[in-house]
């Protein structure tokens, strides 16, 4: 499908349209141009609709906040001009004011204004306040509850159903049948955490046919279990047959296969190093000890023929004992472990019953939101797709790019026709951004939606970027084959034409001019050896600090502005690291560590525990001994050996405990903090 230019005054505001734009082209402003039209009710042959029937979504508190405001800015600031005598400086609103007549204006700025005042009713919302929302007004069309609970502890609940499931199928399992559970699982704990995978690769594609209670359908453990002891007693039975017939001719097997690994067999498969092992270990196994599966395959009949050398003659079988090896591995092979079944029936009862257990509790967790509404949209003859439809005929999607099948599933089933004339379902969002499989993006689901869509808009002009750096992404970008696999990559313009682009670029980047940035520079690590991996760490570590003091030197950037991506802590501590050693301070803003394992947590603890008790000789020296605290060693020595500067400390220290049992914690730490001077 082609992409066309979005142009907010003729974009088509019914069927389903997509507008894919790359960050800092002006999505957000766009949907707000969209929004101020539909209030307007301009290109709408039903007319003007009100905020509480446009339904606005995203994917955070964060965002629907901001798109609350920046809506409401946009109709005050769109009344405004459309008062006003003169032309609108905002290009959207000249254009929008001038294609309607001169009569009407008073009239829409009445109308601009009451939507900005009507904003905080508006159905801006996430997609799962949405959801919820949604089956609470339709209870009766969704067949929910009226009044429904947050699950508090859903691990509570989910590790009940893992301990009931235990109980009830594995208490009655042998010996050899818990041989194959426990490596698998020893408790319901661990079994629930082997089968979180399997949860989080279901909860990402709804069913087929979207019903929720129905029956199970996979073989229970016992039947599984049954299966495998029977195939277990044909591979039983083929490794005895092979063993006795190894041991009856235990002298011309080992004389024929040391003949042929010495000149038949190919040396890749059967190297030298290995000859003696491998023979070492049949013996044993022809007395009774057990045998590698893969030396089981190694010396099967068909095996030794596919090895020997082509100029060689084929091995011999008088004894049928490489028949038997051969029927041996066959049975083995055809005789999988049953944990991948045992797996796949725990992870579906479990999941069964802890949903109904939610269902008597009259309960959800966060994923019920959109499972629920997905499944009650998707009944044969159910009324909650009309019902919703006619609620909001129009719907805007924002950062569309992060939608999954659930949420596509649930929007197609409210507008099934993409050409529908009365009706517009409007998606905004990076494209470039779903291969990430962002807050469980899917990639597919986003390909599929676009091949529906009326038309593809897309927003070419970058307004956050420079003009350098747009083009250094260009740049880099325009030489990659494929780099968004199906997604293309569309190049960026300045907000200006006159400004360079990434065609005008050369192959390679000119220096920046003096006492600037370049837009991006590759640095390549020059090495004559091969690094190790912790060496190459420690090296490019190395350069990125050293460049960012270089750039802090020059008065290029200041701290603030200097920012490291990485990949993992790992990273980041080396980062840290080099800087540190510079002396360059920096804040790693993704640490999850926790604050108790600091050397400010143990510094504070033992001065609460001096203040707590400041008689106690040992922990007032602990206290006093804290690098919080900032005393040099000659400082503490004097408080040990002057008895009255020594009896000062207990005094304070006692102060601050008056502090804490008088007026509570906090005064006492501010006193704590001003007293000693700690932020200084």
């Amino acid at each position: 499908m082609s992409l066309q230019p979005l142009n907010p005054i003729t974009l088509p505001l019914q069927g389903m349209q997509l507008i894919e734009a790359s960050a800092g082209t002006g999505k957000t402003y766009a949907l707000a141009a969209l929004y101020v039209r539909l209030v307007l009710g301009h290109g709408r042959a039903q007319g003007p609709l009100t905020p509480p029937a446009i339904l606005v979504m995203t994917f955070t508190e964060a965002a629907t906040a901001e798109l609350r405001d920046r809506i409401r800015l946009r109709l005050t600031q769109a009344a405004h001009d459309f008062r006003s005598a003169q032309a609108p400086s905002d290009v959207f609103l000249r254009d929008l004011k001038n294609s309607i007549p001169d009569a009407q204006w008073p009239s829409c700025a009445a109308r601009l204004d009451a939507a900005a005042q009507w904003m905080d009713e508006a159905a801006i919302f996430t997609i799962h306040g949405w959801s919820s929302r949604m089956l609470r007004q339709h209870a009766f069309d969704s067949s929910s509850l009226f009044e429904q609970s947050t699950v508090q502890d859903s691990e509570v609940l989910r590790l009940q159903a893992a301990s009931d499931y235990w109980r009830q199928w594995y208490y009655a399992f042998d010996e050899a049948q818990l041989s194959v559970l426990l490596p698998m699982a020893q408790t319901p704990q661990a079994l629930v955490k082997k089968l979180q995978p399997l949860w989080r690769a279901q909860d990402r594609t709804p069913p087929a046919d979207a019903v929720m209670d129905k029956p199970l359908e996979l073989q229970n453990p016992q039947l599984i279990m049954h299966s495998w002891s029977q195939t277990q007693l044909q591979v039983a039975a083929c490794e005895a047959r092979a063993r006795s017939l190894w041991s009856d001719h235990a002298e011309a097997l080992w004389s024929q296969l040391t003949k042929a690994m010495d000149q038949d067999l190919k040396g890749n498969s059967f190297k030298p190093a290995h000859r003696v092992a491998y023979l070492l270990q049949l013996k044993a196994w022809t007395q009774g000890a057990g045998l590698d599966p893969k030396l089981v395959a190694k010396f099967g009949f068909r095996s030794l023929t596919d090895k020997t050398k082509v100029s060689n003659p084929k091995p011999q079988d008088p004894t049928g004992a490489l028949a038997a090896m051969q029927a041996w591995s066959d049975a083995l092979s055809q005789a999988p472990s049953p944990q991948a079944a045992l797996l796949a029936h725990a992870a579906q009862a479990i999941a069964h019953s802890y949903d109904r257990s939610k269902q008597q509790r009259g309960q959800f967790d966060f994923a019920d939101l959109l499972t629920r509404l997905h499944a009650a949209l998707h009944v044969p003859g159910s009324r909650l797709p009309e019902a919703i439809r006619q609620q909001y005929p129009v719907a805007l999607v924002d950062e569309f790019q992060d939608t999954d099948p659930w949420q596509w599933g649930a929007l197609s089933a409210i507008y099934p026709d993409p050409q529908a004339s009365d009706v517009a379902l409007l998606l905004i969002g990076d494209p470039k951004q779903a291969i990430y499989s962002f807050r469980g993006a899917d990639l597919p689901t986003y390909l599929a939606a676009r091949e529906r869509a009326q038309a593809v808009h897309t927003l070419l002009y970058n307004y956050r970027s420079t003009p350098s750096v747009i083009a250094a992404v260009n740049q880099v970008f325009s030489h990659a084959i494929e780099p968004f696999g199906e997604i293309a990559f569309l190049p960026a313009r300045p907000p200006q034409s006159a400004q360079p682009t990434a065609a005008a670029m050369p192959d390679s980047m000119p220096d920046a001019a003096p006492g600037h940035a370049p837009a991006m520079t590759v640095w390549h690590l020059h090495t004559d050896v091969p690094l190790s991996a912790p060496h190459c760490l420690q090296r490019m570590a190395d350069i990125c600090a050293s460049q960012m003091v270089m750039a802090l030197q020059s008065g290029a950037a200041q701290p603030a502005q200097l920012a490291v991506l990485v990949r993992d802590g790992k990273e980041a501590r080396a980062i840290r690291q080099a800087l540190q050693v510079r002396g360059v301070r920096s804040v790693y803003l993704s640490d999850r560590e926790s604050v108790f394992t600091t050397r400010e947590a143990l510094d504070l603890w033992h001065i609460l525990q001096a203040i707590a008790q400041p008689q106690s000789l040992q922990h007032l020296r602990s206290a006093l001994t804290c690098r919080t605290l900032g005393l040099g060693p000659a400082e503490i020595e004097h408080l040990l050996q002057d008895e009255s500067a020594w009896d000062a400390q207990v005094e304070r220290f006692g102060r601050w405990q008056q502090t804490w049992q008088r007026q509570g914690f906090l005064p006492m730490l501010y006193q704590w903090l001003h007293e000693q001077q700690i932020a200084q």
